[in-house]
């Protein structure tokens, strides 16, 4: 890597992206069967990403993203993810996440990759969206998070939204959670706010979907004009304006995943 770039940014391995970009390409096409609108709207130079999160642990929507990414721009082109702090302590997959590209989720290291003028996707609504109940699968969920907007005002980057649907169908996750995140420890040692029960196969009732395989569930991925908040910097310590922002965003991309769900007219095959 040059030795210019900032330090937390070195660790991406393009030689890891080239091995793993075949299996990857292969699931996302034959396996999802994904269908992507708007990658027009995607580029290589600086923007925040703001991603709908779906399916448990496993989350295919990113990974068809990734693969479009690669494909439009080639292996080599840097671009970076924040992730939940926790996914790092998980042996091999950290390294693995690492050098793809992902990132502990902290908003300084977001100012890194967006100052060095890199693509940074984010997906606000972690762990509560990743693992809200399938009843609500077409419901942007982000709670109380509005990092995000902060980080988008101080570092005047534009906002592309991206949504998608059949993701949260390659399992059925079936009650809310948070109760018993409390209960277990995990809210308090993780920083996961929900641990719901699920069905999947091939064990059927899991916790979170843990020891399933995500079903062949057909995937479709769009992304939306980038969004331009046009406030200054300062407005990142203004709680009045981060709300009005973070409304305006969630609203927007609410209104494309609606669209994008009433077109869908079966599970899982779309």
């Amino acid at each position: 890597m040059p030795p210019e770039l900032p330090e937390l940014l070195r660790h991406r391995d393009p030689a890891l992206a080239r091995t793993v970009y075949p299996y990857l390409a292969w699931m996302v096409d034959h396996y999802y069967r994904a269908e992507f609108e708007g990658l027009e709207h995607l580029t290589d130079a600086r923007f925040l990403g703001v991603a709908t999160h779906n399916g448990s642990l496993y989350t295919p929507d990113l990974y068809c993203l990734m693969v479009a990414f690669w494909r439009r721009f080639g292996l080599e082109t840097p671009g970076y993810g924040l992730m939940h702090k926790a996914a790092f302590k998980i042996p091999l997959l950290g390294s693995l996440l690492t050098g793809l590209g992902a990132l502990p989720a902290a908003h300084e290291n977001g100012s890194v990759v967006l100052r060095a003028g890199f693509p940074l996707l984010v997906c606000p609504g972690g762990d509560l969206d990743a693992l809200k109940p399938f009843s609500r699968r077409h419901r942007v969920t982000f709670g109380e998070r509005r990092g995000f907007i902060r980080l988008a005002l101080r570092e005047q980057t534009p906002i592309l939204p991206i949504i998608s649907v059949g993701a949260h169908e390659t399992l059925f996750i079936l009650n809310d959670g948070r109760r018993l995140a409390e209960l277990s420890g995990a809210a308090r040692l993780f920083r996961i706010k929900t641990v719901p029960l699920a069905l999947g196969f091939p064990i059927g009732l899991s916790i979170a979907g843990v020891g399933t395989l995500p079903l062949p569930s057909k995937i479709r991925l769009k992304v939306l004009p980038p969004i331009e908040l046009a406030e200054p910097p300062e407005a990142a310590d203004d709680p009045a304006v981060i709300e009005r922002c973070f409304v305006h965003v969630r609203e927007t991309m609410q209104r494309g995943l609606d669209a994008l769900a009433a077109r869908r007219r079966r599970v899982l095959l779309g």
